[in-house]
C-alpha cells in the first residue's frame, strides 16, 4: 500500500514537471491554435464561475433570513460583546439606542409585517413564485395588468370579525374590497423603496391591512386587531394551547420556499432575538370561516420591532 502511494506521488511529480514544458513547446510551435484554445479556455472558466454565482443567488442560504435579522440590530463597534449580551437579554434595540413597550414594538411590527407582505410580493414581479413542478410561474404580467402585487393600509377600526361580516363570503365581495381600497387617507406600496412606505411610522392607531398578489379577485386581509405583541411567557402559555407546526423546510411550490433555519446552540435573547414574539391573524376575502381563538401564525421579533420572514409558527 505505501509503495502504491510512493508511486502515485512520483508519477504526480513527474507530470507536473513534462506537461508545462510540453505545452510551452506547443504554444512556441502554434502560436494561432493556443490563442483559441485559451479564449475557449477562458470562455468554460466564465461558464462555470457564471453557473456557481446563479446557483448561490437562487440557492440561498437556510439562514439567509436569520442574517437579514441580524444586519437589523447590529452590535456597535465600541460595546463589548458582553454589554451588548447583556442589553440584548433586557430587550434593548441597539440600531435606535432604546428600549421599547409593547405598544411602540406592535407599530414597528406592523410595518415590517407590512415589509414581509411586499417582500413576497416582489417574488411575483420577479417570476420567482415556484408552482408544483418546481419551475418559476409568469406572474408579473399579471401584476401589472390586474394592477395587483400591493398592498394598502387602510384607516379603520375595523377587527378581523367585522371585517370579515363587512365583506361577507358571496362572489360579490370585490366591490366591498374595492370600497376599502378607495377610502380615504389609504397608503398603497408596491415596492419597499416606496417613499410612503419608508416614511410611514405605523403610527395610527386604528387600520387594516389588504395585500393583493397576482390574483385579481385573491385578497389576505387584517383587521385592526390582526396582531399582538407577545412576550416570552405569554408565547410560551399560548403553545401549550394550541398545537403550532415549526415552518423550516424548504416547499414544492409558492414563495417563501427556501429552507430557513436559526443557527442551532445559540442563545438568541442574547441576540436580541425572542424576547417578543409577533402573533398574526388573517383571513381570505370572500370566505367566511370561524377565526381562531389564538394566532394563526406567530413570527419571531428582535428588540426593534423587525420580524424573521422565516422560520415562523403555524
Amino acid at each position: 500500500m505505501v509503495i502504491c502511494i510512493i508511486v502515485t506521488i512520483y508519477i504526480l511529480i513527474r507530470f507536473s514537471i513534462w506537461i508545462p514544458g510540453k505545452a510551452k513547446d506547443f504554444a512556441n510551435a502554434n502560436p494561432r491554435k493556443t490563442k483559441y484554445i485559451l479564449i475557449i479556455l477562458a470562455l468554460v472558466f466564465m461558464g462555470v464561475i457564471g453557473l456557481q454565482l446563479q446557483k448561490l443567488y437562487y440557492e440561498k442560504s437556510p439562514y439567509y433570513f436569520w442574517n437579514e435579522l441580524m444586519r437589523k440590530n447590529p452590535k456597535p463597534f465600541n460595546v463589548s460583546q458582553e454589554e451588548f449580551e447583556a442589553k440584548n437579554r433586557a430587550g434593548y434595540c441597539w440600531r435606535d439606542r432604546k428600549y421599547y413597550s409593547k405598544e411602540e414594538l406592535w407599530h414597528k411590527a406592523m410595518k415590517s409585517l407590512t415589509g414581509r407582505m411586499i417582500y413576497e410580493n416582489k417574488l411575483y414581479w420577479d417570476n420567482k413564485v415556484i408552482d408544483a413542478g418546481g419551475d418559476p410561474m409568469p406572474t408579473a404580467g399579471d401584476c401589472n395588468s390586474w394592477k395587483g402585487c400591493r398592498v394598502w393600509r387602510v384607516p379603520s377600526k375595523l377587527t378581523n370579525q367585522k371585517l370579515q361580516n363587512y365583506i361577507g363570503g358571496k362572489d360579490d365581495y370585490m366591490q366591498k374590497v374595492n370600497e376599502l381600497k378607495n377610502s380615504e387617507n389609504v397608503q398603497s406600496y408596491v415596492y419597499a423603496s416606496d417613499k410612503n412606505y419608508v416614511n410611514d411610522d405605523f403610527k395610527l392607531k386604528n387600520f387594516i391591512l389588504v395585500h393583493q398578489m397576482d390574483n385579481r379577485r385573491y385578497f389576505k386581509l387584517y383587521g385592526s386587531d390582526c396582531c399582538i405583541i407577545l412576550n416570552e411567557s405569554e408565547w410560551s402559555s399560548i403553545r401549550k394551547k394550541r398545537n403550532y407546526i415549526f415552518v423550516t423546510s424548504k416547499n414544492d411550490m409558492g414563495t417563501f420556499v427556501e429552507e430557513s433555519k436559526i443557527p442551532t446552540n445559540l442563545n438568541i435573547n442574547s441576540l436580541g432575538v425572542g424576547n417578543f414574539y409577533f402573533g398574526v391573524t388573517s383571513f381570505t376575502a370572500g370566505h367566511e370561516y370561524g377565526l381562531p381563538k389564538y394566532p394563526f401564525k406567530v413570527f419571531y421579533l428582535n428588540n426593534c420591532g423587525d420580524i424573521s420572514y422565516k422560520p415562523y409558527y403555524y
